[in-house]
């Protein structure tokens, strides 16, 4: 039974889901918020740029003194990470913070790459993704909003002892969208230590497939926003909001 009383769903729309350069949009539920690559990976002499040292200032004004030094190399180790995601393609990162069924908080962090490949037919290329990791685990295909393919795996994988922090195992969620045209590929793929909580984000990552697009979907979100569903039922308002629950 429906509950009438219960507020329509609601959706933020990130600014970048109206950038006119944009080739893919997709959607993440609660609790996650973007990390701004553009103004971590600035150009030099760029208005970025000069914030970002603004920042770096102030941060080593109010570490204690005996850290500034450590403060300043963490920045840049997160400079140089930023750097290198996007060498490998991606040009989307999110952290989502949430709690955990145990009541700790757990994190988790998404990252979206589009990568140029060879023509295939779509299916096809699903397939081939899926299968060329190291160690696919627990493979799916899916089928997506339009009868578009899509396939995802996951694993445990742990990760070397570095300094000031034991090994530990990480879980890991690929997802795999090719575009329509065969000549691109969206890879998702969600990290977290939370491992009890791999079912979860599995659920999660195959909820985000289905709102992937290499269309703009914005026409129709707005139309939805309006109450003016063609067929005056399910909108896709409506459909992103029951992916997620």
């Amino acid at each position: 039974m429906t509950d009438e009383s219960a507020p329509p769903p609601r959706l933020l729309i990130d600014d970048s889901a109206r950038d006119p350069s944009s080739k893919i949009w997709y959607a993440l539920p609660g609790g996650y918020f973007d990390i701004p690559l553009d103004a971590l990976d600035a150009e030099p002499g760029s208005e970025h740029e000069a914030r970002l040292k603004y920042l770096m200032a102030l941060v080593a004004d109010c570490a204690p003194e005996a850290e500034r030094d450590r403060y300043a190399g963490t920045v840049q180790d997160v400079r140089h990470m930023v750097r290198y995601m996007r060498t490998e393609g991606i040009i989307g990162c999110s952290l989502g913070m949430h709690y955990a069924d145990d009541g700790s908080s757990a994190a988790s962090v998404i990252t979206v790459a589009l990568k140029d490949i060879e023509w295939a037919p779509p299916k096809l290329t699903a397939v081939r993704a899926v299968s060329l990791r190291e160690c696919p685990e627990n493979v799916g295909l899916l089928t997506l909003p339009g009868g578009r393919p899509g396939s995802m795996s996951d694993t445990l994988v742990t990760t070397p002892a570095v300094t000031g922090m034991a090994a530990q195992e990480l879980y890991q969620c690929n997802l795999y969208v090719p575009a329509p045209s065969g000549v691109q590929l969206a890879v998702l793929t969600l990290s977290t230590v939370a491992v009890n909580s791999r079912r979860h984000y599995r659920d999660l990552m195959e909820s985000i497939a289905h709102t992937v697009t290499f269309q703009d979907p914005m026409p129709e979100i707005e139309r939805a926003a309006r109450g003016e569903g063609a067929d005056g039922g399910s909108t896709i308002k409506d459909d992103i909001a029951a992916d997620f629950g």
